[in-house]
C-alpha cells in the first residue's frame, strides 16, 4: 500500500482487518478522471531510458543445490516444518540471509 506521502507503508492482517471493518479498502482516496488523465500524460512526457543497460546483462544459470545429510535440533526442524509446504526453502533462505549478512559484516560482499 502506499501511504499519503507516496511512501509505502506496510500493515499487519490485524491492521488490515480493522481498516476493512472501518471501510476502508486498499486506496487511500479517490483519483478524479482529470487527475488521472494529468497523470497519464505526465507518464507520455517523462524520459524514457536508454537501451544502454542491456550492455550490462549478464546471461548465466544459478549454481545448482547441493544435496547434503545435515543434523538438526527436532524443535528446529519443527517449527520449519509448521511453515508449511516450501519449509526447506525457507530454511535455505534463512541460511543465505545470514550468510550475506556476516558477508557484509566482514566487508567480504562477494561469494
Amino acid at each position: 500500500m502506499t501511504g499519503k506521502s507516496g511512501n509505502i507503508v506496510s500493515y499487519s492482517a490485524e491492521e488490515l482487518a480493522a481498516k476493512r471493518q472501518a471501510g476502508e479498502d486498499r486506496t487511500d482516496r479517490t483519483m478524479s478522471h482529470d487527475e488521472a488523465m494529468r497523470r497519464r500524460a505526465a507518464d507520455v512526457e517523462a524520459p524514457q531510458p536508454d537501451d544502454s543497460w542491456r550492455d550490462t546483462i549478464v546471461v548465466g544459470l544459478p549454481e545448482p543445490k547441493k544435496q547434503m545429510t545435515l543434523r538438526l535440533d527436532a524443535d528446529v526442524v519443527r517449527w520449519f516444518q509448521r511453515q508449511g509446504k516450501g519449509y526447506q526453502t525457507l530454511m535455505n533462505t534463512v541460511l543465505k540471509g545470514y550468510v550475506e549478512h556476516q558477508r557484509q559484516k566482514a566487508g567480504g560482499g562477494g561469494r
